[in-house]
Order: C-alpha cells, then sequence, then structure tokens
C-alpha cells in the first residue's frame, strides 16, 4: 500500500490552530458556552474541520489499500481497523466523531449544546489518540 505520507502529514498539521482554538473553548464553563452563540458558531465550525480532516486522511488510506470503499464515512474508520491503522476499542471514539459531525453538516434538528460541549471534549483527546495513530502508522509503512 502506497500512501501520501505528505498529504497525511500536511493534514495533521493544519489541524494546529483549529485545536488550539478548540483548547481555548473547552476550558470555559458550560454556562458561558450555553449563553455565547459566538463561541457555539466557532465550536461548530471547529468540529467540522477537525472531523473532516479525519475523514479526508481515512478516505485516502482506504482508497491506497486493498479494502473495498466505504459506504459510509463510519465505515471509512471500521475499514482503518481491518488495514491496522487503529485499534477496534478506538474507532468507536472516531465513530462518534463522524456521527457528531453529521449530525452538525446536515443539520438533522436543533443542536443540543450540552452534547456538542461535552463532545468537543472528547474530540480534543481522540483527536490526538487519532494523530499519534496516523503518525506512528506512517512510520511503520517506511
Amino acid at each position: 500500500m502506497v500512501v501520501n505520507s505528505n498529504f497525511l502529514k500536511e493534514k495533521l498539521a493544519y489541524s494546529k490552530k483549529y485545536i488550539e482554538r478548540l483548547k481555548r473553548i473547552i476550558e470555559i464553563s458550560e454556562e458561558e458556552f450555553l449563553n455565547d452563540f459566538s463561541i457555539q458558531l466557532q465550536s461548530e465550525r471547529i468540529f467540522e474541520v477537525i472531523s473532516q480532516l479525519m475523514l479526508d486522511i481515512c478516505t485516502h488510506i482506504i482508497a491506497h489499500s486493498s479494502e473495498t470503499p466505504p459506504s459510509t464515512y463510519s465505515d471509512c474508520m471500521k475499514k482503518l481497523v481491518d488495514v491496522g491503522v487503529i485499534e477496534e476499542e478506538e474507532s468507536n471514539n472516531f465513530i462518534n466523531i463522524i456521527k457528531m459531525r453529521n449530525l452538525l453538516v446536515h443539520q438533522y434538528g436543533i443542536v443540543n449544546l450540552e452534547l456538542l460541549y461535552a463532545s468537543l471534549k472528547m474530540l480534543d483527546s481522540d483527536f490526538l489518540k487519532f494523530k499519534g495513530k496516523i503518525l506512528s502508522w506512517i512510520e511503520s509503512q517506511k
């Protein structure tokens, strides 16, 4: 399997400014978050961008593997397990990120702000795990 590791690293590097802002947002209280529309909008956008980076990385790796194309974005994360990039236990957390992204992007209903606030906190730690897994996997491919 030949993937463009520079592409993957650039995607991960692009996340830096979003992660920095995310860290500042999750430091505020839930009450402040719930009462600040501007921060809510920033949070939605940050969540969308970071989760889309994850999907871009995922689809790139799968496209360069022998796996069949994923039928859904959640399926894409499952296929990362199949190709040995992430562990199955981790995939569930990453799938939850994708599901939250879908809620935000497709606006299936009114966003539950308490859920968004909690999801932002999980995104912070889970994205760092994802990033670490991707970088480790890139190194193992050399």
